[in-house]
């Protein structure tokens, strides 16, 4: 088989798995076929529906760009290795600091919601919440009601008094961002985004002399006080998981660190 039939034949079967729901498709009960419909993936991904047929077909005189890529591949919800996949077989490389496949699937919601009454959330390699459970919500906000920046943790950092307020060793912690920030810097000499938050931060007096100091961390484990406005102080121990499924992502899970603050933690989800 060709790398152009490959290509065809592997969209073709995530075309087939996904419920239309799964894409904010809503579809009558009597709707009998399997998947998304060729023409919902062409909407879905920005492009004509007689270019996706070709592609799904395996012409090969087809030849789709990196930017089709892409959006086939946040239509389709592809995870990263899948992703890469995808790149392979149309002899293309990922673009290095890629952001747009930034899909939170189900199964990953759902971990989240089940770890409540402890805080769970999803992090990229920016340093953005892009997934949480409730108990996030109620400790450290609500982050469907904010912008891009104020769901940075390092940003936030520094230009939130509610975390300032919230963390029992703020400088501790926003020292360790400012290091793990240091770490991932390779990763940010494209991002534009990124680099102006970074140049915007050195006008804070710590955050420059941290910065400057270039030293690097990783996501140790540990534990956290909290001074949470309606549920006192909270006692938390802490683990991060890096992600497979999506590249430079991190799962955190800051657990109750003993009865009194896991009691606590339950009262704020009713």
């Amino acid at each position: 088989m060709t790398k152009s039939k490959e290509l065809g034949s592997f969209l073709q079967r995530k075309r087939l798995t996904l419920r239309p729901e799964q894409v904010g498709i809503h579809v009558d009960k009597r709707r009998r076929v399997k998947g998304l419909r060729r023409e919902e993936v062409a909407d879905l991904a920005g492009v004509s529906i007689d270019w996706y047929i070709r592609i799904e077909q395996g012409r090969e005189n087809v030849n789709p760009s990196i930017s089709v890529l892409n959006s086939l591949s946040k239509a389709l919800q592809l995870n990263y290795e899948e992703k890469r996949y995808l790149f392979n077989l149309s002899d293309k490389m990922p673009p290095a600091n890629d952001n747009s496949l930034v899909s939170v699937s189900e199964t990953l919601q759902k971990f989240l919601d089940n770890q409540n009454p402890s805080i769970a959330y999803v992090m990229d390699q920016n340093f953005a919440i892009i997934a949480w459970n409730q108990t996030a919500t109620k400790v450290y906000g609500y982050y469907e009601n904010m912008g891009e920046r104020e769901r940075n943790t390092i940003w936030r950092a520094f230009n939130d008094s509610y975390i300032r307020k919230i963390l029992d060793d703020w400088e501790g912690y926003s020292k360790l961002r400012v290091e793990q920030l240091r770490t991932n810097f390779n990763l940010y000499q494209n991002n534009t985004s990124m680099m102006e938050m970074i140049n915007e931060l050195k006008n804070n007096s710590l955050f420059n002399k941290w910065w400057n100091d270039q030293k690097i961390s990783g996501t140790p484990e540990g534990q956290k006080l909290l001074h949470h406005p309606k549920a006192g102080d909270l006692y938390l121990c802490h683990i991060t998981f890096e992600m497979t499924e999506m590249k430079g992502a991190y799962i955190t899970i800051q657990m109750p660190a003993d009865n009194n603050t896991k009691r606590k933690l339950q009262q704020l989800l009713l």
